[in-house]
Order: C-alpha cells, then structure tokens, then sequence
C-alpha cells in the first residue's frame, strides 16, 4: 500500500467509526437510531471499498462489529463472529457485483442479511435462550434492518460518488 492510499484507508475508517458511534450522542429513539446508524455504516463499506479498496473495507467489517460490542450494541458476545462474517459477506458480494446493473443493490444486503439471521438463530440456540420476546428482538435486528439498512447504504454511497465525481 501507498501512503496516499494507507491515509486515505485510516480516514475512511476513522469516518465509519464516528459515524457508528453517533448513537452515543445523539438521543434518537432505537428503531430511528437502528436505520440511521446502519445506513451510514453500510454507505462506509460501500465508500471504503469503492475509495481504498477490498482490504481496507475488509478491515473495516471487521472492526465495525468490534466496535458495536464496545458500545453495547451488541450485547451478546458470541455474536461477534456473526456480525464480521455477515460484513464480509456484503464487502466481497459488492466487490463481485459492483458492475451488475441492480444486482450490486440487492444481492448483497440480501446475502448478509439472510446469513445473519441464520448465525443469529444458531448461536441463540446454542446459549439455548428461552426468552421468546428476546430471541424475536435479536433476530429481527439481524435480519431486516441489514437488508434495509444495505440498500439504502450502497445507494446513499452511490450518490455520494457521484456527487464527488462531479466536484
């Protein structure tokens, strides 16, 4: 890696890090912080992939779930692995499809959000959790807000470089 380029990669994940980390100051009730937060974590990985490249957005899925547990956004430890794994799912999914006319859209956010929800439901069974209300909550949250949350990240990073294109 070039200088210019190791900046550029330590900027882009220094950015996605304060954003996930507005949830800490800015009270927003939890379903609006959920959709907020995840559309501009998923617009980072998008920006950080197309910007600096797969490594460096690789990375950044990696730390991005690190840094939710820190937070106490992930409250259950065993999801870690989950989480990273769904990451990187959507960071070499877009890498693949980034050509595709709708495909880079939807096929990612779809992939990690499907695999998500099964690695959320085998770890919960796994702890072998019996609260019914609790295990609905964290299968949702790993499941429809990453489908969501994805499109629109990949869609507000594809304005955004456009717009940056035309500067």
């Amino acid at each position: 890696m070039h200088n210019r380029q190791l900046a550029r990669g330590a900027l882009l994940i220094a950015l996605a890090l304060a954003l996930q980390g507005l949830r800490l100051v800015v009270p927003l009730p939890l379903p609006v912080s959920t959709f907020m937060i995840g559309t501009l974590v998923h617009m980072m990985l998008t920006l950080t992939l197309q910007l600096n490249g797969r490594s460096t957005a690789l990375l950044l899925g990696a730390l991005l779930p690190v840094t939710a547990y820190l937070q106490g956004q992930l409250a259950v430890p065993l999801l870690l692995p989950v989480v990273w794994l769904g990451n990187t799912v959507f960071v070499l999914a877009l890498a693949t499809l980034l050509n595709k006319k709708w495909l880079y859209l939807l096929l990612p956010p779809l992939v990690k959000a499907v695999l998500m929800l099964a690695g959320a439901w085998l770890v919960l069974e796994l702890l072998a959790l019996e609260q019914l209300n609790v295990r609905r909550m964290l299968l949702f949250a790993m499941s429809v807000p990453q489908l969501v949350t994805g499109i629109a990240g990949i869609a507000l990073a594809k304005a955004l470089l456009r717009r940056m294109r035309n500067v």
